[in-house]
């Protein structure tokens, strides 16, 4: 209407964020620039390169102004000296001089720091200046975040949440682990609760295709989580997929090529320098234990790098369509993607295929509903070099027999160690792991017309997922070990002897959830007064089957042609079942109350029911309340020019954790062979009885988290400085564990309730906008937190009578103190042969680590052994940077971890054991150990062998790195808008780029302890390309 206003009565007109409406008569401008006035014609887009329609244009220091048209479009009278003040609710203003242009197009880039920015909670969405819970906030669309080819839906939050850590992956396409405000549960998960489009998520986070997720709403005190009760103690993951845009449909194309390599990779000892510890290590120099085709090698120079020739240079392939569009009452998004990974270890493939349909339509005024429904199909089929075995083998080993490049060696040096490669031949081993998942969440929305402000929403979320695995083992793998030249170990008579060991087996499982909603919601203001009522019935379903058939022993159908689909060939036949079930029921309510825009008050209880708990505690009742404090709307703050918003906040509520599998209260019982009584009645024939295998404990129940929380979000110099902090504190009762009981009960231990994790912690986020004109932007994140947990309780047992709870030292738990703790001999150098008391108190031999004495009794027992340090980080450092320039668009993220241990077992005290009979040890690392001509007093003697292998002794895993560099450009050329392309751009990423860190062990972010066989953090190289039409 006003735009057709507008066109009529010749008058421009302005929308100020209250709404209120200033009008301009035509040709005005100000006073001081009357006799130089000209026209500005432009267009402004978003970052995607869509239209803004509505954007404020305005003469700055003047009431003349205008806003854009359905195009985009805008045309306004001005001085020739004039500022343009460009602004839209969501995005970033600007202030441009006119100068001499009379075409002004302008890219708005969105505000994700805006008091009005909407974020999702629970059940329900809220402005971020009404919250009085801690809450973080990714968006993906139109971010430089999002062009970098993720892994998993979960990579991109990586380094940009405080106090959220996203680990590392195991395989290609393998799931990342999780932990928010660090552990809180010693046996239970710690993976915060997932949430897709406002309804629990059942399935595997490989499911959700990346390049559909729109934006992330990290819930992490308890106020914000309350709403999931049961499930949120370790925090909620909201992740919200795109939907259409208002305007024509829009095709979009992504594809993108990425090379991976291993980042950090351990250096395997050369030739000579492997010897030369081999004969360290036996005290001889002796070789006559290489076995001939290894003496063969040494002397004519050939050595292998096993790990170089298990691994490779990988390659990701990711493709995506989609169409988006929406209209007066039809929203809807169509995806389409493929995703193909060669892993960077040889034999570890994986794809996927991935679609997705949302659609929604508003049948009235008063009624909408909509569908989601998504589909992934992942092919994990293959099996992966052994890296274990690469760092084990020797460097004069042979990976083929005959010399052949086809056929491998099972035995490379013939010491009861199997080639790293022998998994991944096909002919001896067959691998089948095949993933499919559907998903769907049908709704709809009642908005009550009645009553202005309430809305009910009903959720039916169904998850269906079935996998397919398996595994054949021909006869070739069992072939025996013998002389390498000896080719009968591989002739056909010999497999054919073998076919009574092969075997094989396949699995089919289905997993089949479901979640059910029902959302009553109130929101009105009634002049200075805000609520928000919300009321929620929920229930949920999971349902687990599992059906694997087993064959082994082909000796007597001669072959085993059909590998694994040729199970029913077998002699011995087997088939084993499993299912298992597990339901949740729940009630919420929450009262949100704000009172002008100046103080804001929630609370809310939510009542769970779950059927894995004993009889006695299967309901919990959990319990939220926050409070916040615009203290930059009093009016003894308005003098303060530079502050732009300041909000103080305090919270408080109980969270529960499902630390339990279904059944996992019941006693259960043994049944066959496999645990079941025996009985003999004479002759050969053995009947299996029943026994009773654990004891049930009815007292089970939640681990409940009970956290307060406090801090301040504010905004400084015109919206250009955010500063966010958080204080908390949690403590987590009622942990789970199994724990031994007195044997006369016919038991050896049975689960229990019992024990007390204590967190604390502080959270830091600043961001900057540095620069903002036409042609340059700079933005600026930083994100700190560090975290310190202590076991207050454990077994709460006082077994040695000193008045203090029993520590857990075999596991190394320790009350009072952290988890994570590294516990042993405080190491003081290398014994030397001047060393004779030491020697001769404690039987040691010069070249020996020697240790400390701490009770002073002159001998070391394992009473000296203390706590030596922590596997968990002191804190972590993240920044990351945003600069564009003109099309150009440039991001980097440096992230730190600082403090931490841990041990490293690839050292060169690995070579063969003594005489070189037995296994190989590890070869990685060559360092100078001590001999009686070199008396080093940091490195201990080749022939050292103890201390469970902590060769090289504690190390620190501090490190910074290079974590992602993105450089894109975007076409916004004419001939662009001629061949009818909206959006254009091509990127290049990296990632992992550099590791700046002491740790010898390869990445100092793979483990927490010994370090031996993980897969390795990748450096990745891409190149992309984004099209919209």
């Amino acid at each position: 209407m006003l735009e057709q206003i507008k066109k009529q009565a010749q008058i421009t007109y302005i929308i100020k964020e209250n709404n209120q409406i200033v009008l301009s008569a035509p040709g005005y401008v100000s006073a001081s620039t009357q006799q130089n006035i000209r026209k500005i014609t432009g267009i402004i887009k978003d970052q995607s390169g869509e239209p803004v329609i509505g954007a404020n244009i305005v003469e700055k220091g003047t009431a003349n102004g205008t806003i854009t048209d359905i195009d985009g479009q805008y045309s306004l009278e001005v001085g020739s000296n004039s500022i343009l003040v460009v602004s839209y609710i969501g995005y970033i203003t600007q202030e441009i001089p006119v100068g001499k242009n009379n075409t002004l197009d302008v890219l708005l880039k969105e505000d994700t720091e805006t008091l009005d920015e909407v974020i999702v909670i629970g059940y329900g969405t809220t402005k971020r200046k009404d919250f009085t819970g801690s809450v973080s906030s990714v968006k993906l669309e139109n971010s430089p975040i999002a062009l970098s080819p993720n892994l998993n839906a979960l990579e991109s939050l990586k380094g940009n949440v405080s106090g959220l850590d996203i680990g590392a992956t195991n395989s290609a396409g393998g799931e990342p682990s999780m932990q928010m405000r660090g552990q809180k549960s010693i046996s239970g998960s710690n993976d915060p609760l997932i949430v897709v489009d406002g309804v629990i998520f059942m399935g595997s986070i490989n499911d959700i295709n990346p390049n559909d997720i729109a934006s992330y709403d990290v819930l992490k005190d308890a106020t914000s989580a309350a709403a999931y009760g049961s499930r949120s103690a370790n925090g909620v993951i909201i992740i919200t997929t795109k939907r259409g845009k208002t305007g024509k449909p829009v095709v979009t194309f992504n594809a993108t090529g990425s090379m991976q390599t291993w980042q950090n990779k351990p250096e395997l000892m050369k030739g000579e320098q492997w010897l030369e510890s081999v004969m360290a290590r036996n005290n001889s120099s002796d070789l006559s234990w290489l076995k001939p085709q290894e003496l063969a090698n040494m002397e004519a120079g050939r050595e292998i790098n096993w790990l170089d020739a298990s691994t490779r240079t990988g390659w990701v392939q990711d493709y995506q369509v989609s169409v988006s569009g929406a209209g007066e009452k039809m929203n809807y998004y169509l995806s389409a993607a493929y995703s193909d990974n060669q892993g960077v270890v040889i034999g570890d493939d994986y794809n996927r295929i991935t679609a997705l349909a949302k659609i929604n339509t508003d049948i009235t005024s008063w009624l909408q509903i909509g569908v989601d429904a998504a589909f992934t199909k992942s092919d994990y089929s293959g099996v992966g070099a052994n890296i274990g075995e690469a760092t084990q083998t020797s460097p004069y080993g042979v990976m083929y027999r005959n010399g052949s490049e086809k056929l491998l060696e099972k035995f490379p040096y013939t010491q009861s160690s199997v080639n790293a490669l022998w998994n991944t031949d096909k002919s001896v081993r067959d691998n089948k792991d095949i993933r499919n998942n559907f998903r769907a969440n049908a709704y709809a929305v009642v908005k009550l017309p009645w009553v202005e402000g309430l809305s009910y929403r009903f959720n039916y979320a169904g998850n269906l997922s079935k996998n397919q695995s398996g595994d054949f083992y021909y006869e070739g793998y069992f072939v025996k070990e013998g002389a390498y030249d000896d080719e009968t170990r591989y002739s056909p008579a010999t497999l054919q002897s073998l076919l009574a060991s092969a075997n094989g087996k396949i699995n089919n499982n289905t997993t089949d959830s479901w979640v059910i909603d029902n959302i009553l919601n109130y929101k009105n203001t009634f002049g200075k007064h805000s609520i928000d009522l919300t009321a929620v019935a929920t229930r949920d379903r999971k349902k687990y089957e599992m059906i694997e058939t087993t064959g082994s022993n082909f000796a007597a159908n001669g072959n085993t042609t059909l590998g694994i689909n040729g199970l029913h060939k077998a002699t011995v036949q087997k088939v084993n079942m499993d299912n298992n079930q597990r339901s949740n029921i729940g009630y919420l309510g929450r009262a949100s109350y704000s009172y002008d825009d100046r103080y804001f008050f929630t609370g809310s209880y939510r009542r769970d029911g779950a059927s894995v708990f004993g009889v006695n505690q299967k309901w919990g009742d959990f319990f939220a309340f926050g409070g916040a404090w615009r203290l930059s709307s009093e009016k003894f703050m308005s003098s303060i020019s530079y502050l732009d918003d300041l909000k103080l906040k305090v919270s408080w509520g109980k969270n529960g954790n499902q630390g339990l599998d279904p059944y996992g209260t019941l006693s259960t019982i043994n049944n066959g062979a496999s645990g079941g009584v025996r009985y003999e009645f004479g002759g050969s024939d053995i009947i299996y009885g029943l026994n009773q295998k654990a004891l049930g404990n009815a007292d089970l129940g939640w681990e409940t988290t009970e956290s307060w929380n406090t801090g301040f979000e504010s905004a400084w110099l015109g919206s250009r400085l955010f500063v966010d902090l958080d204080l908390y504190f949690s403590k987590t009762t009622d942990q789970i564990f199994t724990r031994d009981i007195p044997v006369m009960t016919g038991f050896k231990n049975m689960k229990s309730s019992m024990g007390q994790v204590n967190n604390r912690g502080v959270e830091l986020t600043i961001r900057s906008v540095n620069i903002n004109t036409q042609d340059w932007y700079w933005t600026t994140n930083l994100t700190f937190w560090l975290n310190r947990n202590k076991l207050v309780h454990l077994y709460g047992e006082d077994l040695n009578g000193d008045g203090k709870e029993d520590d857990d030292i075999s596991n190394s738990r320790f009350i009072g103190k952290p988890l994570g703790a590294i516990y042993g001999y405080q190491q003081d150098g290398i014994v030397q042969e001047t060393d004779i008391e030491y020697m001769k108190a404690n039987g040691a031999t010069p070249g020996i680590p020697k240790y400390k004495d701490m009770d002073n009794d002159g001998v070391i027992t394992s009473a000296d052994r203390v706590i030596l340090g922590y596997s968990t980080p002191n804190f972590k450092l993240n920044m990351s940077n945003t600069i564009t320039y003109k099309n150009w668009d440039l991001y980097f993220m440096l992230t730190g971890t600082f403090g931490g241990g841990g041990y490293y077992q690839k050292s060169n005290k690995g070579a063969y054991l003594t005489n070189g009979s037995g296994r190989f040890n590890t070869n990685g690392i060559y360092i100078p150990w001590w001999t009686p001509e070199n008396k080093s007093n940091e490195y201990p003697a080749a022939t050292f062998n103890d201390d469970g292998g902590r060769f090289l002794g504690l190390q620190n895993r501090a490190f910074v790195r290079l974590q992602d560099v993105t450089l894109s450009y975007t076409f916004r050329e004419p001939w662009v808008q001629k061949v009818n392309i909206q959006n254009l751009k091509v990127f290049f990423t990296a990632k992992n780029l550099f590791t700046i860190t002491k740790w010898l062990g390869g990445d100092p972010e793979v483990g927490v302890t010994v370090s031996e066989n993980t897969y390795p953090v990748l450096t990745s190289f891409s190149l992309g390309a984004n099209i919209s039409f």
